[in-house]
């Protein structure tokens, strides 16, 4: 097994809870120790007691974990958005790898600046995408690279995941653009809770198992029907640099979940996923000259990132998804927001709102059926013809975008 390898983790409430969990309860014989946590608040973690008994450092920051002169080989970060590139920036200077949730950061130049950190240093700045990770994303990634497929034309893919006011209100940057002192947030439901599946679309079609695609242009529409700064609903088009067109739907303002499904197209193969609709569904790939190939399901063990991580600072090469991998997924994202700076606002009347006090449901009438037929046809909202409140964007491109927002 080789070294032990000394682990932290920033962020212990949360989505940093399913981190904990792995590390407190799946860690044994992996050669992991545990050594440290950051939060701001522990006493709002459940298992604070059963932590600091395991002999687990607590601290209030970063900083000060460093400055106690404890050493960490791997950091995992589950922390706010706008503390992303900071954060791991940080950790690589001090010598430790990263293992960052997604997305990477708020803005492209934050991402340009960990890969600079990255080079520079010589750590690996992992990003907790885990599809990238799954055995069924990496075994359909090599048949694309190995051009079983032929060329990519078209990838499409579709999520309805609602999203209450008690996720809004979990805290003071859900939904928001920046932080009351001025930082970029950008928080969405493509810049968060179905990134996965945007950045999903260049990774597969990325040359090598660490990189993904570029995009080189995008034109994206942004609504909103909940009180936030951002937007809960959004489509868009964006083309990479082989030629290949990607079409992306993502809505927290839907009455039921429904996701993620995607179907790429190529050449000689049409692939697709719908796990919500069938459960237990897997990627299967179906030729043209009518035979299939199944892949299994991108969903089966979620954390695989961790252990692979934890290995990859064992060894000190590279894991699967790291700094390029995962820019252009916020490169889009920037692009998104400059090709639709204000955000649309749903009509009211297009819109309902119903549950309980402290958990109400915003939803857009008719928005299920109206993104399905999008979905099946490729099209964006404003090129549906019936989507009376949509409205289209402007093109941007992303072949020089270098700075969020403006590209320059």
């Amino acid at each position: 097994m080789g070294k032990t390898v000394t682990v932290a983790l920033v962020g212990i409430v949360g989505y940093g809870k399913g981190y904990l969990d792995r590390l407190m309860d799946e860690a044994e014989g992996k050669g992991i120790d545990f050594c440290a946590a950051v939060a701001r608040r522990p006493e709002r973690c459940e298992r604070i007691e059963e932590v600091r008994a395991r002999g687990v450092k607590v601290f209030p920051s970063l900083e000060e974990l460093y400055a106690s002169g404890t050493k960490v080989d791997l950091v995992m970060i589950s922390s706010p958005i706008q503390v992303h590139c900071q954060q791991s920036c940080l950790a690589m200077e001090k010598g430790s790898h990263v293992l960052c949730e997604k997305p990477i950061a708020a803005t492209v130049q934050e991402a340009f600046k960990i890969m600079d950190v990255e080079k520079k240093t010589g750590k690996f700045c992992a990003i907790g995408y885990q599809w990238s990770f799954s055995e069924a994303i990496q075994a359909l990634k090599k048949d694309v690279m190995a051009g079983v497929f032929g060329r990519p034309i078209r990838l499409k893919s579709f999520i309805i995941w609602p999203r209450d006011e008690k996720y809004y209100g979990r805290n003071d940057w859900a939904g928001g653009l920046k932080t009351v002192d001025g930082d970029w947030i950008l928080d969405s439901p493509i810049n968060n809770a179905t990134a996965h599946f945007l950045h999903n679309s260049f990774y597969v079609l990325g040359t090598t198992r660490e990189t993904s695609a570029m995009p080189v242009d995008v034109t994206a529409e942004l609504y909103r029907a909940n009180k936030i700064q951002n937007f809960d609903t959004g489509v868009l088009r964006t083309h990479t640099e082989n030629g290949a067109e990607i079409v992306f739907y993502s809505s927290h303002a839907g009455p039921v979940s429904v996701g993620p499904i995607f179907h790429y197209q190529f050449e000689k193969a049409d692939v697709y996923f719908d796990e919500y609709s069938k459960r237990g569904s897997q990627i299967v790939a179906r030729f043209k000259d009518g035979t299939k190939k199944m892949y299994g399901s991108p969903e089966d063990n979620k954390y695989r990132k961790i252990w692979d991580c934890v290995e990859a600072a064992r060894d000190n090469v590279k894991p699967a998804c790291c700094a390029q991998a995962a820019t252009p997924q916020i490169l889009c994202v920037n692009g998104m927001q400059d090709s639709m700076p204000e955000i649309v606002e749903v009509p009211k009347e297009c819109a309902r709102v119903a549950g309980p006090d402290g958990g109400k449901l915003t939803t857009i009438n008719g928005l299920m059926d109206s993104m399905i037929q999008c979905y099946e046809q490729g099209i964006l909202f404003s090129e549906h013809g019936e989507i009376r409140w949509s409205k289209a964007g402007k093109t941007i491109n992303l072949k020089s975008y270098k700075s969020f927002p403006g590209g320059r």
